[in-house]
C-alpha cells in the first residue's frame, strides 16, 4: 500500500486540467505531480515522474492517450476522462479503471478515484524474505478493505492486471493487490500452481479437465468457472511434459 498515489493529468485543454486539479483537491491520498497538454509533453512527465495514476484524456491534439499508453514501459492505473464515448470498450480492454464522459460530475469523479484507492489500499501481506509459500500456509489478503487470513490453497486462479493481479479464491471472493505475476509465481508451491499462460496462474487441484485446442494451445477448466482458461503454446508443452504419463 502507499501512502500517496502519484498522478499526472493529461488534457489539451488548461481550463479542464485546472478544474480536475481542483476536484483532486478533496482527495488526500491523490498527489498530482504533473500535467501535461499533449502527447509529447505526457511522455517525458509520465517518463520523469512515473505516476502511479494517469487522468487522461483521449484526443491530444491528432494522437491519442491510447498511443500514448503503448510507449510507456510499465502499467500505471488509468482513468479516462474525455468527450469521445466511441473509446470505451476500447479503454477496458486495456484495463482501465474507468471511463468517464466529460463534463465530469463530482460525484462520478469520485467514485472513479474511490476505486483507485481500493486497488491502492489492497495489498497482500506476505514474509519478508524469499521462501516459497507452502500449501497450508495462511497469508493475509484484503477483501472490500478488509482485511482476512486465508490459506495458499484456497486460491483458485490469479491473473493479471496492469501492474497489479486480480486473486480469486475458490469461494468467490476477489483481491486486487499490487502485485505481478511473476511474483507470484515465485512464491507459490509449485506442487500446487502451475503458470498456463503470461497473465494466469491456476491451482491445479480445482482443474475439472484440459482439452486440446487450435495451433497447440489448449484449454482449461476450473471449478466454479464457466469460461475456459486458454493455456499458451509453451506452457501447455511444459505442463504435458510435466504431467503426461
Amino acid at each position: 500500500m502507499k501512502d500517496t498515489i502519484k498522478t499526472v493529468i493529461v488534457d489539451d485543454v488548461e481550463s479542464m486540467r485546472a478544474v480536475l486539479k481542483k476536484l483532486l483537491d478533496s482527495f488526500e491520498k491523490i498527489k498530482i505531480v504533473g500535467e501535461a497538454a499533449d502527447f509529447e509533453e505526457a511522455q517525458n512527465i509520465i517518463s520523469d515522474e512515473r505516476p502511479d495514476l494517469l487522468l487522461l484524456d483521449i484526443d491530444l491534439n491528432g494522437l491519442t492517450s491510447i498511443d500514448l499508453l503503448k510507449t510507456i514501459d510499465y502499467n500505471p492505473m488509468v482513468i479516462f476522462i474525455t468527450s469521445h464515448a466511441d473509446y470505451a470498450i476500447k479503454a477496458f480492454e486495456l484495463n482501465a479503471v474507468d471511463y468517464l464522459l466529460k463534463p465530469v460530475s463530482m460525484e462520478r469523479l469520485t467514485k472513479a478515484i474511490e476505486k483507485v484507492i481500493n486497488i491502492n489500499d489492497e495489498v497482500e501481506i506476505e514474509p519478508n524474505n524469499n521462501e516459497k509459500f507452502t500449501s497450508n500456509q495462511i497469508i493475509l489478503l484484503s477483501f472490500d478493505n478488509k482485511m482476512n487470513f486465508i490459506r495458499v490453497t484456497d486460491i483458485n486462479y490469479i491473473e493479471a492486471f496492469g501492474n497489479y493481479t486480480k486473486v480469486h479464491l475458490a469461494d468467490g471472493r476477489l483481491c486486487v493487490t499490487y502485485n505481478s505475476i511473476k511474483n507470484w509465481r515465485e512464491k507459490l508451491p509449485e506442487e500446487v500452481f502451475i503458470q498456463i499462460h503470461r497473465s494466469n496462474i491456476v491451482n491445479i487441484e480445482n482443474v475439472t479437465r484440459i482439452e486440446k485446442w487450435a495451433n497447440d494451445t489448449g484449454r482449461m477448466f476450473l471449478k466454479g468457472e464457466e469460461k475456459p482458461f486458454e493455456i499458451s503454446r509453451n506452457y501447455f508443452f511444459q505442463l504435458k511434459k510435466k504431467y503426461k504419463m
